[in-house]
């Protein structure tokens, strides 16, 4: 099979490599995103595989339904940028990488949840500022004497109340389908008594139109005095300009956001060569109790390993008209 590879980074290169060989199919790599413009560069190839946060528009499917393109494989879990309705009317069939590392993702959570409770960024704040007795004064909390909030226990949010567990941590979780692991502690409450008794609120939900700004300013209003927002699952989850009210106003204790709301636009901006100016993230930047990343909970060597060998896998099955338990069309 002759594959044409998107949005390759170069930690992604040598498991493309290894697996082409172990396979003995055809991988083209090249580092630009899946568009229109660049699209042309499949011409020939049997499948594409893409990894990008910025949009698939309908024009993508349609140029691939006239190059005979019909395999799409994202190596990501995130698809709400993707024109699944086009990609189906153009008989693109389409999959994705939902569990490529559960628990990469629960540990920069709780990692997440450390650095806010123990003041890191104003501890660093001081000393850039070169203030060394400041930096010794901000006093932490301990995360096995709180309680944690858990919205979504799937793969993700599973991962995550193993590790509190192993804490102390009081876990509370809000989820439709509760887990089945008998080893895991927690207690469910319905969102709104998550939201009441929750120190730490973390979200490991999908990015559904449903759950778009979940939190958001009559949330955070129920929110215990100094609580904290940790987001590693999807940019539309948070209403950010409401989120700066409560952190400006006290009411909130922090926020770690690794998904950034306006991410897919600022990304795009900087895919066209330029810079993105968002007053929101700038804020956000300078505050030293918020931690900003650049979506990058899931990035490790096991992830990005399994996020290309999934995906290049995915392509082999269609190919061979096997089911794709991951095809999203």
């Amino acid at each position: 099979m002759r594959i044409c590879a998107f949005g390759v980074r170069g930690d992604e290169v040598p498991y493309f490599q290894r697996w082409a060989a172990r396979t003995e199919n055809t991988v083209t790599m090249h580092p630009d995103y899946l568009t229109d413009q660049t699209l042309p560069l499949a011409a020939g190839y049997d499948g594409i595989t893409s990894f990008q946060t910025v949009p698939y528009p309908s024009t993508v499917f349609s140029g691939m339904q006239q190059l005979k393109l019909r395999y799409l494989a994202l190596r990501n879990a995130g698809y709400e940028n993707v024109d699944l309705t086009a990609a189906a009317h153009h008989q693109v069939r389409v999959s994705y990488v939902p569990a490529y590392s559960p628990r990469a993702i629960a540990e920069f959570a709780v990692m997440s949840m450390l650095y806010l409770l123990r003041q890191a960024g104003a501890v660093q704040t001081a000393l850039h500022d070169a203030d060394y007795p400041l930096a010794k004064t901000f006093i932490g909390r301990e995360l096995g004497d709180l309680t944690v909030g858990v919205v979504g226990s799937g793969r993700i949010g599973q991962a995550v109340i193993q590790i509190l567990n192993g804490f102390g941590t009081r876990v509370l979780i809000t989820d439709s389908h509760l887990p089945k692991n008998l080893a895991l502690t927690f207690t469910p409450v319905s969102f709104e008594e998550l939201l009441r008794q929750s120190d730490i609120l973390t979200l490991h939900i999908p990015g559904d139109p449903e759950n778009t700004n979940l939190l958001n300013e009559a949330a955070f209003a129920q929110m215990k005095p100094g609580a904290l927002i940790v987001n590693t699952a999807r940019p539309n989850l948070i209403d950010t300009a409401a989120l700066l009210t409560h952190l400006r106003s006290g009411k909130l204790g922090g926020a770690a956001i690794d998904t950034f709301e306006h991410e897919a636009d600022d990304l795009l901006q900087l895919a066209h060569g330029e810079t993105f100016a968002d007053p929101l993230w700038d804020e956000l930047l300078a505050m030293p109790n918020v931690m900003l990343s650049p979506h990058i909970a899931y990035y490790t060597d096991t992830a990005v390993k399994n996020m290309v060998e999934q995906a290049l896998d995915a392509l082999v099955a269609f190919d061979q008209g096997v089911r794709v338990a991951t095809e999203l069309t």
